[in-house]
């Protein structure tokens, strides 16, 4: 639930949960001794939501009935918007729904949360660069945050749909994010902190199923085609005939550590590895097949020692430290999108394929449960300048098979090579927010796997700049959570396209309904 996924960061901000939860690996999991009922009366002590709960078996087991989640999205000129899973990057009007149960006996908990969407995705305006007729209205049923676990003390085994967000970001992920639809993973992953002798400890190892679907877009294409060559490593041309609609298999590894001397900091590292799994066996052993994210940090070796072009890798480092008492954190995660050849090959171009996201968010305390909330994040995707000479030079999600699922990227989804900048302002009283915002995109400055304009030098002509301000609001209605967002988002060179300055209105909504 993205809404209490933001509650949680302020209320450790203002001192009311853990500093020993990192918040860097979500979904967020809670014991008896803090309910989803106890977490709205953090949130707002006149709280009235009770949450539909039975106890079984001597107290053995709990059912718990999930929220009624309806959601509706609008473009009036074109896609925009990420990271709400399941919809899609489409002109127009589109819904969500979702609800379901959760039960746990002993060991065995079971959470069953599918998700339906459907979308008007009516052809917009684009360009030889960007956009393509669309297929027409979608529709599609997911398994969404379902799981079935065995936890045992502080470790939890099972299969899993749920969408991960890992990393500091707020407003983006670059490895893990709910901008796609969740996929089908096994995992194994921590429920709360381990202590240890010199700090606390969380984890997930994941190993999953990245599919395609051929009636979207896809997002790390620009929207220009449905298919993905998978004879070629950049995935061109678009041509139907050489997509087999072949699923990528997944390995991903998160790991975050709170050092016992310094409360509230918090340093983590994220990998993730992808091929097509018609590759998986073309390595000897267990670990080289089906866990790569332990080896093969360089080309020269492990599992890049033959030259193979068929595993792909990501890996990220990140921070995040928190001023408790200052009501206060600053956070950052840096990345690289391609292995290089070899230490030597590292330290003589370490931007080769970077990104990084980094941000601030500040809370002052105005009186009693009223604060007012400053939240700054840029995130950085364009290829660096080593692209002049490194072609491509490291484009984020695009390569084998593409880091997407059912065609829509799942780290950050505002656009391969792009640019964004997000001001947040907000005055919060318990579960009621207004706020405003500010937000700057720049689109893919430095294109390198498309063919452009001879005399473009390796750059587009115009540049493609979205500038856009809106306003956030929540409230709650009794059982009833509203959220909604409005912006109007303003285009200059549009598509890439001269003197192309449309606006566009984009609006959310989001009810959540309590049983």
């Amino acid at each position: 639930m993205p809404i209490l996924d933001e509650s949680l960061r302020t209320l450790q901000l203002q001192g009311k949960l853990d500093l020993k939860y990192s918040l860097s690996s979500r979904p967020f999991f809670t014991d008896n001794t803090l309910t989803t009922d106890s977490i709205y009366r953090l949130i707002d002590p006149n709280c009235n939501i009770k949450t539909v709960r039975k106890y079984f078996g001597n107290e053995k087991g709990v059912f718990e009935l999930l929220p009624l989640t309806v959601e509706s999205e609008f473009n009036s000129h074109h896609p925009y918007g990420w990271n709400h899973a399941g919809m899609i990057d489409a002109k127009g009007i589109q819904g969500f729904i979702s609800t379901g149960f959760f039960a746990s006996y002993g060991p065995l908990s079971v959470q069953f949360k599918p998700e339906a969407v459907y979308a008007a995705n009516p052809n917009f305006e684009y360009s030889s660069q960007y956009g393509a007729p669309t297929k027409g209205p979608y529709y599609h049923v997911f398994a969404g945050q379902s799981s079935i676990r065995l936890n045992v003390n502080a470790i939890s085994f099972g299969v899993s749909t749920e969408n991960m967000w890992w990393g500091p970001g707020i407003q983006n992920s670059l490895l893990m994010s709910n901008n796609a639809p969740g996929f089908l993973h096994l995992t194994l992953n921590t429920i709360r902190p381990i202590k240890t002798a010199i700090g606390n400890f969380e984890f997930q190892l994941i190993g999953g199923k990245l599919t395609e679907d051929t009636s979207v877009l896809l997002e790390n294409k620009d929207l220009i085609t449905f298919y993905y060559a998978q004879n070629n490593y950049l995935g061109l041309p678009p041509d139907p005939n050489l997509d087999s609609l072949s699923w990528r298999y997944v390995n991903a590894l998160t790991i975050s550590y709170n050092p016992k001397w310094i409360k509230g900091l918090f340093l983590g590292f994220n990998r993730v590895a992808y091929t097509y799994h018609n590759y998986i066996g073309e390595h000897d052993g267990f670990i080289h097949n089906y866990l790569p994210v332990f080896i093969g940090l360089f080309r020269s070796g492990g599992t890049y020692s033959n030259g193979s072009q068929h595993l792909k890798q990501m890996i990220s480092v990140n921070a995040r430290y928190l001023f408790q008492r200052a009501h206060a954190e600053i956070y950052a995660e840096y990345g690289w999108n391609d292995n290089t050849q070899n230490l030597r090959d590292f330290l003589m171009s370490p931007e080769h394929a970077a990104a990084f996201t980094v941000g601030v968010k500040k809370m002052f305390l105005l009186s009693n449960n009223k604060w007012f909330d400053v939240n700054a994040e840029i995130t950085h995707l364009a290829q660096p300048i080593d692209y002049t000479i490194r072609i491509p030079s490291g484009y984020w999600y695009l390569y084998q098979g593409g880091y997407t699922n059912q065609s829509r990227i799942v780290g950050a989804g505002f656009g391969i090579g792009s640019n964004i900048q997000t001001l947040n302002v907000k005055l919060i009283s318990g579960s009621k927010n207004l706020g405003i915002f500010i937000q700057k995109i720049v689109h893919d400055p430095f294109p390198t796997y498309i063919d452009l304009p001879s005399g473009s030098n390796g750059a587009r002509d115009f540049i493609w700049n979205d500038i856009s301000a809106g306003f956030l609001f929540q409230h709650q209605l009794n059982k009833i959570i509203l959220n909604a967002q409005l912006q109007a988002v303003s285009s200059t060179n549009y598509a890439w396209i001269q003197n192309k300055n449309p606006v566009n209105i984009h609006g959310f909504l989001s009810i959540i309904y309590n049983w």
